[in-house]
């Protein structure tokens, strides 16, 4: 195998090393990011703290009322036991009985309002506690096959790393060197494929001498454009 050949089958295994560790660090940047789980969390926390808030409201309400209950029953038993008999005090505590008949009213009212927001609100947050199990286990999901994929990757770059050693240890050491030095510049394809008289990186037909170098085969020859080092294959 010439050099120059030796050199374009490097870069080819060069840019399939590069292709590989780019998708490992796009799986890693995938893994790491979390955004719509920590949405859907907070959405779900936010749910459960506002029915939370609801349901304490219904608590307060319910003891509220069994205040009044008990103060209604007390003030009944005290009215028909017979104990109390001046007019006036008797007329004081049936306006009392009156006033609790309505605030109990008023209040039971306030219950039902706030029963009603709070299976409103208990809604949500079922709604919103399946969103984030679903998000979850889709996570879940894609996180295993991410982290498969990148165990296989780890392992085939592995092995193109061993074959890109040995290519390197086969080839002369200042034609891998000129190679080398042009990788950065040359967006790590300094090997050009010559297609009928051109390159087929930066498109310009070569000269005669260019050309007639290449057929016989002198070493490393070079674009007249883009300097790549040209291969027919």
């Amino acid at each position: 195998m010439s050099d120059v050949a030796a050199l374009y089958r490097l870069q080819e295994l060069e840019l399939d090393i590069l292709e590989r560790a780019q998708r490992i660090k796009a799986i890693n940047a995938q893994l790491e990011d979390d955004a719509a789980l920590r949405e859907v969390e907070a959405e779900n926390e936010e749910a459960q703290a506002a029915l939370e808030s609801a349901q304490a409201r219904v608590r307060d309400m319910e003891l509220e009322i069994a205040s009044v209950v008990d103060k209604r029953q007390s003030a009944e038993a005290r009215l028909y036991s017979g104990e109390v008999t001046n007019p006036k005090e008797l007329q004081d505590m049936q306006m009392e009985l009156e006033a609790l008949a309505r605030r109990r009213s008023v209040l039971d009212d306030e219950l039902q309002r706030l029963n009603s927001e709070r299976d409103e609100l208990q809604g949500k947050a079922d709604a919103a506690d399946s969103r984030r199990q679903s998000v979850q286990a889709e996570r879940e999901l894609e996180s295993k096959d991410l982290l498969n994929e990148k165990d296989d990757l780890t392992d085939k770059v592995g092995q193109m790393l061993a074959r890109r050693k040995t290519s390197v240890a086969a080839i002369p050491q200042q034609v891998f060197q000129t190679y080398n030095s042009m990788r950065a510049a040359k967006s790590n394809r300094p090997v050009a494929v010559l297609k009928d008289k051109a390159c087929t990186i930066c498109g310009i037909e070569q000269n005669y001498i260019v050309i007639t170098a290449i057929n016989r085969g002198d070493g490393l020859v070079h674009c007249q454009s883009c300097g790549r080092i040209l291969i027919r294959i």
